[in-house]
């Protein structure tokens, strides 16, 4: 049903109009906006709906006692991960991560020299087929890098 004015639609919801034009300010929806002289048309399903759907959200938002729940159950779950060995602080696994970065930089500085000695008299696809096993071969080590050793397994262990 559509309702005109201001007014009326206050009338409607048992409120004052300022607060019609307020919950304008926030959503509300208007049929077909007024001008000087003319006033607004408002649909009452839709203002309705609006007003419900509104009301609902305050109801359903995160009170701070629901926060607080929230976060202290967050805590004992992470506390419970951890003692199971499935959560680590960034603190231990930084240590780790810059050993193996080390280990393998250096393992595949000596690289270049070892496939310099071997390119001399070879074929362009035979140079890149060189290169790509030297690739798969060092990132096939560095998978089955053991963080408690710190270093990247032999060639030999690696197949």
């Amino acid at each position: 049903m559509r309702i005109v004015g201001q007014e009326q639609i206050a009338e409607m919801f048992g409120v004052a109009p300022k607060t019609v034009v307020q919950w304008q300010e926030q959503g509300m929806p208007i049929a077909e906006r007024g001008r000087p002289g003319v006033p607004s048309e408002y649909e009452s399903a839709a203002c309705i709906n609006w007003l419900v759907s509104r009301e609902v959200a305050k109801v359903q938002a995160e009170r701070p006692q629901d926060r607080l729940h929230r976060v202290q159950a967050d805590k004992i779950e992470m506390e419970n991960a951890e003692k199971r060995g499935q959560l680590v602080s960034a603190a231990q696994l930084e240590p780790k991560l810059r050993a193996m970065v080390i280990a393998a930089r250096e393992a595949w500085r000596n690289e270049p020299a070892r496939l310099a000695r071997e390119v001399p008299g070879r074929a362009v696809r035979e140079i890149e087929d060189l290169i790509a096993a030297a690739f798969d071969a060092f990132l096939l080590r560095l998978s089955r890098w053991d963080p408690a050793g710190a270093e990247l397994p032999d060639e030999e262990g690696a197949e």
